[in-house]
């Protein structure tokens, strides 16, 4: 796949994706690291004085990017599934682990703008959650009701192909 062809804008696969943006995502961070990072004094630090050092960084440097990499692809499984919102949602939450976290092992001082923060997350992501209950709720009752009401009509099912949709406004063709 050619990621300068007019096929890159419908993507569908993260692989490709990553693919086309990745090397454009290195160049302008190698770029910014070079202007903005003091490399003269990178290898004075203890994390590259030794060998065993360097293996060790570099190893956890590796692992960060495999996570990341795997973060990427839940992130568009999770976006393809549901929606962009849920992922929100779901750094939100992050966010909130993250912050417990800080408190409990690292005994970061909670302050009370963090605990009206933290209520106003908590806050909207219960309400979030009541909406998509509240639509799974009405969706299953939809369900129930164009069963019944199939029944009622003698089980026939009109079947209409999805790639056509456009050609059908409420059941009668255009």
């Amino acid at each position: 796949m050619d990621c300068h062809s007019n096929s890159f804008a419908g993507l569908t696969n993260p692989f490709a994706t990553m693919r086309c943006l990745t090397p454009v995502m290195a160049l302008i961070t190698a770029i910014f690291s070079l202007i903005s990072e003091p490399w003269s004094s990178l290898l004075k630090t203890r994390y590259f004085d030794t060998r065993q050092h360097l293996i060790g960084s570099c190893f956890l440097m590796l692992l960060g990017g495999t996570l990341a990499f795997f973060m990427v692809i839940s992130e568009y499984l999770l976006i393809s599934a549901t929606s962009a919102v849920t992922l929100t949602v779901a750094g939100i939450v992050k966010e909130v682990v993250t912050i417990v976290v800080a408190i409990l092992f690292f005994h970061d001082r909670f302050t009370v703008l963090k605990g009206i923060g933290l209520g106003v997350i908590i806050f909207g992501v219960s309400l979030f959650n009541w909406y998509k209950y509240l639509k799974m709720r009405k969706t299953k009752s939809n369900e129930i009701n164009d069963l019944s009401d199939m029944k009622q009509n003698g089980g026939s099912v009109k079947y209409v192909i999805l790639e056509n949709m456009d050609e059908y406004i409420d059941g009668a063709t255009v």
